[in-house]
């Protein structure tokens, strides 16, 4: 007759146990701290990382940091018109050189009026460049720029 005692487990289900519980509370705080509730990207308001954008609103540019604008002072139009182009984001939709990209139209043979009223207006999802921030002395060699690099 089989002698009766006490029962035991082996280690199989208990390690399993102990490993499961382990990853799921875990994977629960990972959740938890990646959260963008978690994050001070918040106001009263709500989630405030990025603006609302609606389809046909005029969005004002207002700059990217990306240069100082003294560094296009250097009396050679060409030169601070390439700085400007690149500071103030165009290069990134319009190529490197203004002969359009991945987004922006070809810029290198369009007339100097034509680009001050689209700079202005900011058509299609471009954005509209204030006086305030875009001067027209700035744009005038940016324009110069683009000239140059058409010919």
């Amino acid at each position: 007759m089989p002698k009766v005692g006490k029962l035991r487990l082996p280690p199989g289900p208990i390690m399993g146990l102990i490993v499961m519980s382990t990853l799921a509370f875990t994977l629960i705080f990972i959740i938890i701290y990646r959260s963008p509730y978690t994050h001070a990207n918040l106001n009263s308001d709500g989630y405030d990382r990025t603006s609302v954008i609606y389809e046909g609103q005029t969005t004002p540019f207002t700059g990217v940091g990306l240069d100082d604008p003294h560094f296009a002072n250097t009396g050679d139009p060409v030169q601070d018109g390439r700085v400007l182009f690149f500071a103030f984001n165009c290069a990134s939709c319009h190529g490197l050189n203004g002969g359009g990209g991945p987004v922006g139209k070809d810029l290198t043979g369009d007339s100097a009026l034509k680009i001050k009223t689209k700079v202005r207006e900011g058509p299609k999802g471009m954005p509209a460049f204030d006086p305030d921030v875009f001067t027209d002395a700035d744009m005038q060699k940016v324009i110069t720029f683009l000239q140059s690099s058409g010919q």
